[in-house]
């Protein structure tokens, strides 16, 4: 009796430090919301509107996520109610935790998969990123996603040139999709490192 019950409280107290030292994982909706609140607080209807009505909307499953979401992100204290002074409405405010999560996030090293299977949320880190990181950091994001781009284009042309022609009419344009979309996205990469650069230098 008396080894069952120190069994039970040995256990309890592997949980409860589980649930204490578990690690943070916030989702994209998650990153998604934090980026919108880091410069100004946001009720939760603005937010939930934001979702509905701009290509956000993307990045959340249903507008009924959001709430779930915010939930979420108070409890690992990385946002907190606020009551607005003008309005004396409530609103959701970043916390210091919140901005570091957010910029570990901007930093993050740059992946080939995610270039691959994840350039929208790649895009979504870069619009987010304007005031927390600085310039060279910018740059690097910018720098690291040109050359895996230019990687992965390559690797689907050379692809492409060989298995082409084993491809059916509507399977060969859709890979012409995907190697034209990729390298609209390295356009892009190389402007936005240019104008980057014209700002910096004016």
């Amino acid at each position: 009796m008396l080894f069952n019950t120190i069994s039970t409280i040995f256990v309890i107290r592997i949980v409860l430090f589980m649930k204490t030292h578990a690690v943070i994982k916030p989702t994209l909706l998650d990153y998604a919301i934090l980026g919108l609140i880091q410069d100004i607080p946001l009720s939760g209807y603005a937010i939930r509107k934001l979702f509905e009505e701009t290509a956000l909307g993307n990045y959340s499953s249903s507008p009924g996520a959001i709430y779930p979401a915010l939930k979420r992100l108070q409890s690992l204290e990385l946002i907190k109610k606020v009551s607005l002074a003008k309005t004396n409405k409530t609103a959701f405010k970043i916390t210091k935790e919140g901005i570091l999560m957010l910029k570990k996030w901007f930093l993050k090293p740059l992946e080939k998969t995610e270039v691959e299977r994840k350039t929208d949320e790649l895009l979504l880190r870069f619009a987010f990123m304007e005031t927390l990181v600085d310039y060279n950091q910018k740059l690097d994001f910018l720098t690291s996603f040109r050359e895996l781009l230019r990687t992965y284009i390559k690797e689907l042309k050379n692809f492409y040139s060989s298995e082409s022609g084993n491809m059916p009419l509507h399977g060969r344009l859709a890979f012409q999709h995907g190697i034209d979309s990729n390298e609209a996205t390295l356009k892009w990469c190389k402007k936005a490192i240019t104008q980057l650069t014209q700002i910096k230098q004016s």
